[in-house]
């Protein structure tokens, strides 16, 4: 097996996974003993990369060669990384059902052997593309912190990491232990998952969110929020920089988004839909939770605080936009404009999230201001605003936890 681990090894260390940054190396022995290798290669236009088993079977017929007699498989683990479902039936067709399939980690060590027939069964098991990996990172996240259960989840971006600091920690997890999580790679965005207190309430905070405009698959952007939801949080809030269309919302302002207007050209749940996660159509009525949005205008009004109300606009990015489009976004009602939350708020209804989101104005929009918007100001302008922002959630969070 030596010789195997060596060849998917080398394939793992020269593959192209820059949007997941899952690398996979995968090796097959022919019935003439020849060793062939193949790594995974990503694709902005998900799904048209290569798996890694999938470039190794090209490999193979390449050479001549007809039959596999042996497959090894090397990834990060645990759990081991198995071949999908679409690439055993590929195997299928070049090796027997007693085929031996072997899974090793980095290191060298083999985390599973079993044979072909015993994978196959499962190839095309029911949502078996999104829910093993939120399961799986359920158990990771469990493992380390044993019967933790958070009431509310909190999703965080740019410029907003003193928030978290205000959370009493339980642990501290790095997204990239979390399998079939999509990684933050925005400056600003940590990718840390922490669980622990704020205002003596169980909480889940993702420090770094993912975006569309990183080349993310959009269902890819509904795992972090189906995590939170199977922790056993029933509420989220979602926070993040937004552009003002509104000259007297200026940066620094805290405004509640009432509604949204998705501008990003695609959604969450396109394709297949799991049942066991949400409806195939849900509805967007009231989306963004009155109650919940009474709570904190209720809190921010004793405590002096100025909170705002309006409509956001989702918008792919990642250029700031136009000052004709701004235009536009006005007309059509918006008084907001970011990039990440839209998205978040869809896969967290579809889940069973109740939704409270909130918008720290980093800048005013293309048009508004004498400069144009850029990701500096984005980020020192959420910093100044995240201790008001903190203060905010830690005086309202006990009665978010409550309200029915």
């Amino acid at each position: 097996m030596n010789d195997l681990l060596a060849a998917a090894s080398l394939a793992r260390s020269r593959a192209w996974a820059p949007y997941s940054g899952f690398a996979v190396g995968a090796a097959l022995r022919a019935a003439s003993g020849r060793v062939v290798a193949g790594c995974n290669v990503e694709n902005v236009a998900y799904p048209l990369g290569q798996c890694a088993e999938a470039t190794a079977l090209g490999a193979l017929v390449t050479a001549g060669e007809q039959r596999v007699v042996e497959v090894l498989v090397v990834a990060e683990g645990p759990p081991p990384c198995t071949p999908c479902g679409g690439c055993r039936q590929r195997l299928a067709e070049f090796a027997e059902p007693a085929t031996p399939v072997h899974v090793a980690a980095p290191d060298g060590s083999v985390l599973l052997s079993t044979t072909l027939g015993e994978l196959l069964p499962l190839a095309f098991r029911s949502g078996s593309h999104s829910v093993p990996g939120r399961a799986a990172a359920v158990e990771v996240v469990r493992a380390r912190a044993p019967g933790f259960l958070p009431v509310i989840g909190l999703v965080l971006g740019s410029g907003l990491g003193s928030v978290v600091e205000r959370v009493a920690p339980v642990a501290d997890l790095d997204m990239r232990e979390l399998p079939g999580f999509p990684l933050p790679a925005v400056e600003g965005h940590r990718g840390r998952l922490r669980l622990g207190e704020l205002a003596g309430i169980p909480v889940a905070c993702l420090q770094g969110r993912p975006h569309l405009y990183e080349g993310h698959p959009p269902a890819q952007l509904a795992q972090p929020l189906r995590l939170l939801r199977a922790l056993g949080c029933s509420r989220v809030i979602l926070a993040s920089a937004v552009g003002s269309l509104r000259p007297d919302l200026g940066p620094g302002s805290l405004v509640l988004v009432a509604d949204h207007l998705n501008f990003h050209g695609t959604n969450p749940l396109v394709g297949p839909n799991d049942e066991r996660i949400g409806p195939r159509f849900p509805h967007l009525v009231d989306l963004y939770d009155p109650t919940l949005r009474a709570v904190l205008r209720r809190v921010a009004e004793a405590r002096g605080t100025a909170l705002a109300e309006g409509v956001l606009a989702g918008w792919l990015g990642p250029c700031f936009e136009t000052p004709a489009e701004i235009r536009m976004l006005r007309l059509l009602g918006a008084d907001l404009v970011g990039m990440s939350m839209v998205p978040e708020a869809i896969a967290a209804r579809h889940c069973g999230l109740r939704v409270l989101g909130i918008g720290i104005v980093t800048n005013l929009a293309a048009g508004l201001a004498a400069t144009p918007p850029g990701h500096a100001e984005t980020l020192a302008n959420a910093a100044a605003a995240a201790g008001r922002l903190a203060a905010l959630l830690e005086a309202a969070l006990p009665e978010l936890a409550r309200c029915s």
